[in-house]
């Protein structure tokens, strides 16, 4: 069954530009290039992945990730503060003297696996506060991001009920800034603004809260300042604490809740 004239939009599509990407599936990947934008992966031990498409040097920043040497998988080396160079340094120091205090490698291998996990772990919850979305799988990342694209095939797919239509959450448009982003924003330190919106795919649920006309501005900020000053330009909200943020719109405040997946399961990637 086509979509009815009523849902459908007649407004330029806000997805993705590019045509379909050859499915991976990688799970130490961390950077992702296309010809026109930047995507950075997150993938959480409870399973899918979490990525921030159209990412920029704000974002890198915010993340500690290098932009002259992004890293291309999470096991990469390229941060941008030498600081976590020396802290890991100084974790596989301490492995290695236990596995030789121990008579092996195992019980460091097992130690070093569940910090990397941890580390992952907390990477993925600071992709989330930055607007990020978590994904059931890469496939459905790749199948709502072809939709979106106005692909006919996907389309197809899911007019004809082969395949769920995106969720309030996958069809989001979010960008946050937060302020004094030197703090640690799991901290809630400064406070962020948030500008939350409704995207035309598959016809439109909120008129009065679409994607903004000037929505590319925001890559125009150089520093996480600029680009809080430029969303509170375009009626962003403030919120002084995480803990204040109550919308399950966004996945900001996922990591407290979620567990299942937004169509199905959270898939682990072996």
């Amino acid at each position: 069954m086509r979509t009815p004239a009523s849902r459908r939009s007649s407004a330029p599509k806000t997805g993705p530009s590019c045509g379909p990407r050859k499915p991976t599936t990688d799970s130490t990947r961390r950077v992702e290039f296309t010809d026109t934008s930047v995507s950075i992966f997150g993938w959480p031990s409870r399973g899918g992945v979490i990525i921030l498409g159209d990412a920029t040097h704000v974002d890198f920043t915010f993340l500690g990730l290098s932009t002259t040497n992004p890293p291309l998988t999470r096991r990469s080396r390229s941060t941008a503060t030498a600081s976590r160079g020396d802290n890991k340094d100084q974790l596989n120091s301490r492995s290695e003297s236990s596995a030789n205090d121990t008579g092996g490698s195992k019980p460091a291998e097992r130690k070093d696996d569940e910090d990397e996990k941890d580390e992952e772990d907390a990477f993925c919850q600071r992709l989330l506060f930055l607007g990020a979305k978590w994904w059931d799988n890469e496939k459905r990342y790749q199948f709502v991001d072809h939709f979106a694209a106005g692909i006919q095939p996907f389309v197809e797919d899911v007019e004809e009920g082969r395949v769920a239509e995106p969720t309030l959450r996958e069809r989001r448009w979010t960008k946050v800034g937060w302020e004094h982003a030197a703090v640690n924003a799991s901290a809630g330190g400064g406070g962020f603004w948030i500008l939350d919106c409704d995207t035309n795919w598959m016809g439109i649920i909120e008129e009065d809260n679409l994607v903004p006309a000037d929505a590319a501005k925001v890559k125009l900020a150089r520093t996480m300042e600029e680009r809080c000053e430029i969303l509170k330009g375009m009626g962003a909200r403030f919120y002084a604490r995480v803990e204040d943020y109550e919308s399950e719109s966004t996945f900001l405040r996922a990591w407290e809740w979620k567990w299942e997946g937004e169509i199905g399961h959270l898939m682990v990637d072996s």
